[in-house]
C-alpha cells in the first residue's frame, strides 16, 4: 500500500499505523532504529517538522518501509516539456549512501559524496 503524505502530521500518523500494523511498541520500533523513545513520540505526532532526515529513515528502514518520489503528485513547471519520472528508492539505499565507511577505504561515502 502507498501512502502520500504531504507534511510532519501526515508522516508521523503514516509511521505510527506502520509500526502499530507491525505489533511493536514505541520502544522497540525507537530501540530498532535507534533514536530515542520521547523523539519517536513526537515524530508519531507530527512535531518533528525539521527532524534530521537520518533519524526518519532509521524509522522507516526499522518498519521495512521506502520512500517514493512521485512527479505526479506535484505539478511540474509550465514550461517542463520532459515527462516527469518516479524515482524509487528504499530508506536502506539512502540509509548506505550516507554511512561512512569505518576504514575508509576507497568506495566509502558520505554527505559530501
Amino acid at each position: 500500500m502507498t501512502t502520500t503524505v504531504g507534511d510532519a502530521r501526515q508522516l508521523g500518523a503514516a509511521i505510527r499505523q506502520a509500526r502499530v500494523q507491525l505489533g511493536l511498541s514505541q520502544a522497540e520500533l525507537a530501540t530498532d532504529a535507534k533514536v530515542g523513545r520521547q523523539w519517536l513520540v513526537g515524530l508519531e505526532a507530527g512535531d518533528k517538522g525539521s527532524a534530521p532526515l537520518n533519524m526518519v529513515l532509521r524509522v522507516l528502514a526499522a518498519l521495512g518501509q521506502s520512500v517514493v518520489l512521485d512527479p505526479g503528485a506535484a505539478r511540474p513547471p509550465a514550461s517542463s516539456s520532459r515527462p516527469p519520472v518516479a524515482i524509487v528508492i528504499t530508506a536502506e539505499d539512502i540509509l548506505a549512501r550516507y554511512t561512512l565507511n569505518p576504514s575508509g577505504a576507497p568506495g566509502s561515502r558520505g554527505p559530501e559524496a
